[in-house]
């Protein structure tokens, strides 16, 4: 789903939901799309997708609404709106216990031109302030709410398709308070309680620990780690990561010969919240970091540079008998900054 490039959205309704009136302000039939509107919600979508601070959910079961009303979108389109309509009750029932005010739940249908998949979008809308000029009027300018450009972020978002159990995730998904004084039930209103669901890992966030991790487990096991095992730990993790999988068993019996301190490697990473110990990376993320390579010294000294250049100028010595690292660097250019 995070690989969707090209999208081409086919149906929308935006239902208006008011913690003041008695009832939502749910919409009776579709939006006509227009070529900006049309552009409008796609881009939305688009940021959505891309965006790096999306999370993975998994929705609890095939009866969570969310996922059973998006099964009969996706398999019969013309019954959009009657799902759509059924979505929009379902979220101004849970906005009835959240504090904010007022918001806009926008609806959307859309298909992935690449592999002809349709998805459903949910975005919900905070209406921002703004103000418009009237020529001849008493109060020259008006307020006005519209709705939030694509440029943007959405603090509260989830692209969905139907739940699957074989499947990872159903949904990828924001769900960022308005305020660090937000409520707690509002906070917990659009996954726990609207799309039923909980959140996973994601292989960027997998991809992360693993990395993050080895180093500082190196770290903490370098009296009785040598060197040339770190060395090659470093080296397959950097390099799975980078690949179609990443097997944490198996860089583990590569890389690391005590049958202990394997069985401790692993239990660290799962302690630390991997959830799966077979996954597919986050190959751009992975192939970025290892454009750099850092060192961390005593006392927060780094020594950092390019990975493909930072041998030609950091040579690392044997260690001294008091496990002291040593090293040495030749470099034309000196500068402090």
């Amino acid at each position: 789903m995070q690989s969707i490039e090209a999208i081409e959205l086919t149906r929308l309704v935006i239902h208006g939901i008011n913690n003041i009136k008695e009832e939502p302000d749910i919409a009776e039939k579709e939006e006509v799309l227009s070529e900006g509107l049309r552009h409008f919600f796609e881009e939305h979508i688009r940021n959505c997708i891309k965006s790096s601070s999306a999370k993975n959910g998994k929705f609890e079961g095939s009866s969570a609404t969310i996922s059973a009303c998006a099964e009969k979108m996706i398999e019969i389109p013309e019954d959009f709106v009657e799902q759509a309509k059924v979505i929009g009750l379902w979220f101004g029932h849970q906005m009835e216990k959240s504090s904010q005010v007022q918001t806009f739940l926008a609806v959307g249908l859309f298909t992935d031109l690449d592999t002809d998949i349709r998805y459903v979008a949910l975005l919900k809308m905070d209406a921002v302030k703004a103000f418009v000029k009237r020529e001849n009027a008493s109060q020259p300018f008006e307020e006005i709410q519209i709705l939030p450009d694509p440029a943007r972020q959405l603090q509260r978002y989830a692209i969905v398709r139907p739940y699957e159990d074989e499947q990872r995730y159903d949904t990828i998904f924001r769900n960022q308070p308005a305020s660090k004084d937000e409520d707690p039930e509002t906070s917990a209103m659009w996954l726990d309680a609207f799309l039923e669901a909980t959140e996973i890992a994601t292989p960027r966030q997998m991809t992360q620990l693993v990395v993050k991790e080895t180093e500082k487990w190196i770290a903490q096991n370098e009296t009785v780690f040598e060197d040339q095992e770190a060395a090659q730990l470093r080296t397959t993790v950097k390099t799975l990561a980078q690949s179609d999988e990443m097997d944490i068993e198996a860089i583990a019996e590569i890389a690391i010969a005590n049958n202990r301190m394997r069985e401790e490697y692993i239990e660290r990473l799962l302690d630390k919240g991997l959830t799966e110990t077979t996954f597919k990376p986050d190959r751009e993320w992975a192939e970025r970091s290892a454009r750099k390579t850092t060192y961390l010294c005593d006392a927060g000294v780094q020594i950092s540079g390019p990975s493909d250049t930072i041998d030609d100028v950091l040579q690392l010595l044997p260690k001294t008998e008091d496990r002291k690292t040593r090293a040495v660097i030749e470099t034309r250019k000196w500068q402090q900054k």
